[in-house]
């Protein structure tokens, strides 16, 4: 024989009950329907910031491996060739682990492309191609927030000259 609840259980339970249905019902215990997305800020949001990075002669290297700006900043990045005239440097910026791809792309390109395929899908933004005691100047929008690195494609050195861009 089943034994009925006390009429002082089946209070307690309903009214449990009844509380997670009305929590489930006001959202608070509702399961996310996917997964969160990243909405990049609106380009400008973020107020304009300028990058400065040079070539370092002695060692083939940028002056600085970080660089950082806010998300939806409107960036402006000078890179300045400080090598001498002989030495083709470019500042180029690349999604997330694609910087053999757009190295060996350009490879291909050859000098006369700037060490750059045409369209690569791979490359955000890039300077031109500059010898040594030339500077080039970009303005672009900052891509959604994460790490992007960056790299010359002259070659031989993408494992030399490179370095990361984190936009917060």
């Amino acid at each position: 024989m089943t034994q009925q609840p006390s009429r002082r259980t089946f209070l307690r339970l309903f009214g449990l009950a009844a509380g997670m249905l009305a929590v489930a019902a006001c959202g608070g215990a509702a399961e996310p329907s996917g997964p969160p997305t990243a909405t990049p800020p609106p380009a400008g949001s973020g107020g304009a910031v300028t990058l400065t990075i040079d070539s370092i002669p002695a060692g083939s290297r940028f002056s600085t491996e970080k660089l950082e700006a806010p998300g939806g900043s409107k960036i402006t990045l000078t890179f300045s060739n400080k090598s001498e005239a002989s030495k083709l440097y470019n500042w180029v910026l690349v999604k997330p682990k694609s910087i053999l791809r757009v190295a060996n792309r350009g490879l291909e390109a050859g000098e006369g492309a700037g060490y750059l395929q045409a369209g690569d899908p791979d490359v955000i933004v890039a300077t031109k191609l500059i010898k040594g005691g030339e500077s080039d100047t970009i303005v672009f929008d900052a891509p959604a927030p994460g790490v992007y690195p960056f790299l010359t494609t002259s070659p031989g050195m993408q494992a030399i000259m490179k370095g990361e861009l984190t936009i917060k």
